[in-house]
């Protein structure tokens, strides 16, 4: 059903579930958790869902032989009010160092600190630091002398500007000498250029380019200078290698690349090294604890990946060289990304090919092997598939991207002369992006006569820190700029019927497409996935992860309440025209129900042909397989009584 199951394959390809049956292994951390296990080679440490308590439990990894649990660290009163993720084991010491998000200070945001719990003892852990308002990504040194971890505070985001501290473990396992990575010397190389096609957007490029390439150079110029004042970017993911250096990627030039601290400027300043500076993103955006993107195959390669133009690259990167050497390519979701023993592991998905765990023996680059796999469904063959195509286009003096599929079924030809109609997908975030892998809900959408755009828009991650944070104070403007802009562009191409246009989103997404219905005459219906309606609304009601992103998206509250009620799609009901289909979970701590429930009574007084769906059981993005399959199924006939 929706739990989910700590799992151990032999090396022989025999697959074993740990956790035993009742128990979900699931962190709430930040409300999106993430990373909520760790193990021994004797023990496995996990997170209940239920209780958010961390149980121990002893598993050989030889007979596959798996004990009963214990409570390693109790429930606070009151169930889930202390959370836990993000483990590393520390050998040196017999404990578990971890993230802790206590919600037991009444009329307080919770508190995040980084912990040690006794792997023998329990208990609710001590506490190591806790100077800041976030704590993740603890990573322990081979010689167990040193700790680096990942911080930041509000009202930043961990992909806006981020600490990597290190500190030294005095005799107790305390921190002390505590001290920041920063940036080292300007790295001289120039990244690689975008190849992008010649075109329409690229010309224009070029002109606006020669009228502000002295404005720019200056600002530029100003914005690295003030970095390295502050140290500022976003610094996630730090990783020791065996000799003792530390590595982590930074978007210091505008990418999120690969950097180094070496073994003596730790002991020192903690200026950072480029290790090989490219126009590409080696990681995606923090939302979850526990990603990781790279991993070293000995002191001298990396196993890293990165990201261009929508699609990811699995690679072996020379270090001493800067030598590229590609796995696998063309995939449109890449993570978890380990060496182990001369074999590389990662999950993926490629365009073709549901998300799967795949290794490959290093010394035979070519082989690659699936481990484990979600099945596609049943008799669809890579013939009934519908391929994505990268494309870029102007929006107003901008560049905006997306992915676009056309409609695809082998079994249907649609009339000669006509066009098809325009499903838009808003992805979340809005710091997310739009992914190439294979994804059956789309291909729903495509299988059915629907093209489908999934926009990248001004703030996605995957095109550098810049083309982020362009959405900064713009939050529902330049989003919306460049959905509408999209679907202009495809019009203005002959791909698309002019006058059959849907949008759909969920979360942020949800927000965009509610905007997108009152400043666009171009959609005659619109699917909001537990999204956001009333601004305001939601910098009073929502969880600490977020509670201040809208200071960044839209500017302070209340300062810019003026900016949050103008932005709000409640408040501009009689703008909407098109018919509306709203899905919320009613367990939703992110975007809780009131927002759905709340424009849906206005919209049904001026619009009959507005819905309404909720589930009782869902909580910020619906989980339960027969929740999903009835949501698609009202938002097909949704659809199908609104385009036509």
């Amino acid at each position: 059903g929706n739990s989910m199951a700590l799992m151990h394959r032999s090396s022989d390809g025999r697959q074993t579930r740990v956790s035993p049956p009742g128990i979900n292994v699931r962190s709430c951390v930040h409300e999106y958790g993430g990373l909520p296990y760790a193990f021994t080679n004797d023990s496995v440490f996990y997170c209940n869902f239920r209780d958010q308590a961390v149980l121990k439990q002893s598993f050989d990894q030889n007979s596959l032989e798996a004990g009963t649990f214990v409570v390693l660290s109790p429930a606070a009163t009151g169930s889930d009010l202390l959370r836990y993720a993000d483990f590393v084991v520390d050998p040196h010491r017999n404990r578990l160092i971890c993230v802790r998000e206590d919600h037991r200070l009444k009329d307080k945001e919770p508190a995040n600190t980084l912990v040690a719990i006794d792997m023998v003892e329990g208990g609710e852990g001590e506490v190591l630091f806790a100077d800041s308002d976030f704590v993740t990504s603890p990573v322990i040194s081979a010689d167990g002398e040193l700790l680096a971890f990942q911080t930041w505070s509000h009202p930043s985001m961990p992909w806006d500007d981020t600490q990597i501290r290190i500190a030294n473990l005095d005799a107790n396992g305390r921190l002390c000498n505590l001290r920041q990575v920063s940036q080292g010397q300007v790295e001289k190389r120039q990244v690689e250029k975008r190849q992008v096609e010649k075109s329409q957007v690229e010309k224009r490029q070029e002109e606006q380019s020669q009228e502000q390439s002295q404005e720019q150079s200056q600002e530029q110029s100003q914005e690295q200078s003030q970095r390295e004042q502050r140290g500022s970017g976003s610094l996630v993911q730090p990783l020791f290698n065996t000799k003792g250096e530390l590595y982590f990627i930074a978007d210091w030039n505008d990418w999120w690349n690969l950097y180094r601290v070496p073994v003596e400027s730790l002991k020192q300043d903690c200026r950072a090294q480029a290790v090989r500076p490219m126009a590409a993103e080696f990681c995606g955006a923090q939302w979850q604890l526990g990603q990781h993107n790279y991993d070293f195959c000995d002191d001298d390669t990396l196993l890293v990946s990165f990201t261009k133009d929508g699609f990811w690259e699995l690679a072996l990167l020379d270090i001493n060289t800067g030598k590229l050497t590609t796995l696998q390519s063309g995939l449109g979701l890449l993570e978890n990304v380990y060496c182990q023993v001369g074999k590389a592991v990662f999950s993926a998905a490629s365009p073709c090919s549901a998300a799967s765990i795949q290794s490959i023996t290093l010394q035979h680059k070519s082989e690659c092997k699936t481990l484990f796999t979600c099945s596609r469904s049943d008799g669809l063959t890579d013939e009934d598939i519908s391929m994505p195509e990268h494309i870029s286009y102007l929006s107003g003096e901008s560049l905006a991207y997306g992915i676009f599929y056309p409609p695809h079924n082998k079994a249907c030809i649609a009339p000669e002369g006509t066009l098809p109609p325009l499903l838009v997908l808003v992805h979340g975030g809005p710091t997310g992006c739009a992914r190439v892998g294979f994804n059956p809900a789309l291909q729903f959408w495509t299988s059915r006569g629907f093209a489908v755009l999934d926009v990248n828009h001004r703030g996605s991650t995957g095109y550098g820190r810049r083309f982020r944070q362009s959405l900064y104070e713009n939050w529902g403007v330049a989003d919306v700029a460049d959905v509408d802009n999209a679907v202009r562009h495809l019009i203005d191409l002959g791909r698309v019927a002019p006058d059959k246009a849907a949008i759909r989103g969920g979360s942020a997404g949800g927000y965009v497409v509610l905007a997108a219905l009152v400043h666009s005459d171009l959609f005659s219906a619109g699917a909001s996935y537990y999204g956001i309606s009333d601004l305001e609304l939601l910098a009073a009601d929502t969880h600490k992860f977020e509670s201040r992103y809208l200071d960044q998206l839209i500017g302070p509250y209340p300062a810019a309440k003026h900016i949050y009620q103008q932005r709000s799609p409640i408040n501009h009901i009689d703008s909407i025209d098109a018919a509306v289909l709203l899905l919320q979970g009613m367990e939703d701590k992110v975007v809780p129900p009131n927002q759905a429930e709340m424009i849906y009574k206005k919209l049904l007084e001026k619009n009959s042909a507005t819905r309404y769906l909720s589930f009782t059981d869902e909580g910020h993005g619906f989980r339960n397989p027969p929740n999903q399959i009835a949501a698609l199924s009202m938002e097909l006939a949704f659809y199908q009584d609104n385009l036509w």
